[in-house]
């Protein structure tokens, strides 16, 4: 199994060049050369789904990619023709359902009740995971840079015989050389598909995890602190605002640093708050707290002053205080 997922992971590095030169080839000569090509992340669920089937992984977890993928499709015309934002809460919404019903046998433990909240609580995580990912697809490499250091926190601390190996070596063999091509301004976007997929995986970590916490490292969820802070501000930016919630911003503090500063720097955000998420939780965890509570504990202390820390710092006092009016689309 695992010659066989390297050997797929390989594949998947020098193909994702070549379909991204030739998806990019096709999207210029029918939309033009105005259009940045966009909706490329789809592939990733192809990919995420071919990893675990070579992989021959739980059936669950087969499934629940199969669910990913043919929603993705149906994502991917968002990128083309623009569905409406109540269809993609829709889809996302359904997408979560349908993924904690491939994991949970409901005969018998569960009440009417129990099954209807359990449902409605992962339909709930994947729209607001989908829109958090969404959010942060607004800058070249940033999506890219969430999507690696997540995998990474995924590989550092997994079992290597746990069947999410082989999906995650997948995910970075597509997403480092899709990087590779999104470093140059302008080039191939993931699009809002790809943030559908990536948010879709989030959620399906999730529910792993909460089916056997041994299948995933709660680790993972370090990295989602800072986009989902950030996004939880600017969304009460927005709310004093007055704007409307289902449209674009770029209010972000990626996009704030992207805008006053040249070079790539305003992924280091990410990275930094990342590894001092880790190193805080650590620390805690040596002081004799358990894990759960050092994580969520090293997340919040650090990420909250971390965050207005950079607003003040690179941006100024009054950084997200302004009218964003003029950065809605």
């Amino acid at each position: 199994m695992e010659t066989s997922s390297a050997l797929f992971s390989f594949c998947v590095a020098v193909l994702t060049f070549v379909v991204g030169f030739v998806y990019r080839w096709a999207w210029r000569r029918l939309r033009g050369l105005e259009d940045t090509p966009s909706g490329f992340g789809v592939i990733l669920s192809f990919v995420l789904l071919g990893s675990a089937t070579v992989a021959g992984v739980s059936f669950e977890l087969v499934a629940a990619m199969i669910v990913i993928s043919a929603a993705a499709v149906s994502y991917w015309f968002d990128d083309i023709i623009e569905l409406s934002a109540q269809l993609r809460i829709l889809i996302s919404f359904a997408v979560g359902v349908l993924i904690v019903s491939a994991f949970v046998n409901w005969s018998g433990a569960y009440s009417l009740l129990l099954i209807f909240a359990i449902c409605l609580a992962v339909g709930f995580v994947n729209v607001v995971f989908t829109n958090i990912v969404n959010f942060y697809d607004g800058a070249d490499l940033n999506l890219a840079t969430f999507i690696v250091l997540t995998a990474s926190f995924v590989l550092v601390f997994l079992p290597a015989h746990s069947e999410w190996w082989p999906i995650t070596v997948a995910c970075l063999a597509f997403i480092i050389p899709f990087a590779v091509m999104n470093s140059c301004p302008k080039t191939i976007y993931l699009g809002d598909s790809g943030s559908f997929v990536f948010a879709s995986l989030l959620t399906l970590m999730v529910v792993s995890f909460f089916k056997d916490s041994q299948s995933i490292p709660s680790e993972a969820i370090i990295p989602v602190a800072l986009p989902a802070f950030d996004v939880f501000f600017v969304l009460l930016i927005r709310i004093r605002e007055k704007h409307n919630l289902l449209t674009r911003n770029y209010l972000h503090l990626y996009q704030r640093l992207n805008q006053r500063y040249t070079s790539f720097g305003y992924l280091l955000p990410q990275v930094i708050n990342a590894l001092l998420c880790l190193v805080f939780a650590t620390a805690f965890q040596a002081a004799g707290l358990g894990k759960g509570f050092s994580l969520i504990l090293a997340m919040t202390m650090v990420t909250i002053p971390f965050y207005f820390a950079c607003r003040w710092f690179f941006l100024g006092k009054k950084a997200g205080r302004e009218s964003s009016s003029g950065y809605l689309k």
